[in-house]
């Protein structure tokens, strides 16, 4: 009885995840802590809908996915790791560190798969210690990037008593009691494997009504977190107004935003201050951050190059203004714009 009620939480809770994950996918603002947390809710859900139909034994799931969750368990610790570093630093999260971070989960993915394609009886899969020790690598993984996360946090945390950061480091902390009973649970109790069960259900559920109570709680978060960092101020002793001049006469006379290779590193050179005061000044003049603030002139120099060259190529005129594809082209013109730039060039045409 009671181990059904926890898989039926589990189901759920994992539907909500799924919702949640949605939500940061499609949030006005899209920045890279949204994607993040967007892994992080999908890769929960996952675990707990794992549950659900392990249970059921559902025979498409069994034959095929079985013990696939324990790949995305490997995807929780790397993304809330990312999240957090993005929130509380001035750290530019490139694509290969992400890559990095994921490597892990596709290893465990790709392993998982294979093993499943080559077994088909679930008995025989469940007998293989392989799952065993990809599951335990996945849970140790995520303990140590909770633990990563809760002494970054209380670094953080240092600096000003936010209440934003106190509840994240409630999360991660519980969540890291957690990671340490499933542990076990696979390893040497299987006593505890129910009571790792009901303790996620426990969690997931307890973590849902705290944000259904508080909606909001991740904007926050960044807000705050934003507003710490910047609480002493990098460039108080620097002449802003001639930065700004000079940084006006980077975009509007050298063109330097068309430039492909442009990053905060090398603007950050030209304006001769640290990547940090750049990004600082940019967020205090321009209320922006550096791709958006970047984006922004690219975006203007598309639309009057679509208006002149309207015989032109759009991936042509994606280049030209400094953008490496079409996907982000499209994506930084729908921004700034509300449409696509073949919808704009149609109705440029009209």
């Amino acid at each position: 009885m009671w181990h059904n009620l926890v898989i039926n939480i589990c189901f759920v809770a994992s539907t909500i995840f799924f919702f949640f994950s949605f939500i940061q996918l499609i949030h006005k603002e899209r920045l890279p802590s949204n994607y993040f947390l967007s892994v992080v809710f999908l890769s929960t859900g996952m675990h707990g809908f794992s549950l659900s139909f392990n249970t059921s034994g559902f025979q498409i799931f069994t034959r095929y996915f079985i013990f696939s969750d324990y790949a995305f368990i490997a995807l929780i610790g790397p993304f809330l790791f990312l999240f957090v570093i993005y929130i509380t630093t001035d750290r530019r999260i490139t694509r290969k560190a992400v890559v990095l971070h994921s490597l892990p989960f596709f290893l465990f993915f790709i392993l998982i798969e294979v093993l499943n394609l080559l077994y088909f009886d679930e008995a025989d899969k469940g007998s293989l210690p392989v799952f065993k020790a990809i599951f335990s690598a996945a849970c140790l993984s995520l303990f140590i990037y909770l633990f990563l996360i809760i002494r970054q946090l209380r670094t953080f945390y240092r600096r000003k008593k936010s209440p934003q950061i106190a509840v994240l480091i409630f999360i991660a902390s519980c969540s890291l009691f957690f990671s340490l009973i499933f542990i076990l649970s696979w390893t040497s109790v299987r006593e505890l494997q129910f009571v790792s069960d009901a303790a996620f259900a426990c969690t997931s559920t307890l973590f849902i009504f705290f944000l259904i109570r508080y909606p909001h709680y991740f904007n926050r978060l960044q807000h705050d977190a934003q507003g710490i960092r910047y609480r002493k101020s990098q460039i108080e002793k620097l002449n802003t107004q001639k930065l700004m001049e000079r940084l006006d006469a980077l975009i509007e006379d050298e063109k330097i935003h068309m430039d492909r290779s442009v990053s905060l590193k090398t603007l950050s050179g030209e304006l001769d201050i640290s990547s940090s005061q750049l990004s600082e000044l940019l967020n205090s003049h321009h209320k922006a951050s550096f791709n958006n603030f970047i984006n922004s002139y690219r975006v203007e120099e598309a639309k009057t190059l679509l208006h002149a060259k309207s015989d032109v190529n759009i991936l042509e005129i994606a280049f030209e203004c400094g953008f490496n594809s079409k996907t982000a082209f499209n994506t930084a013109f729908r921004k700034f714009t509300g449409l696509t730039p073949s919808e704009y060039k149609k109705q440029l045409s009209s």
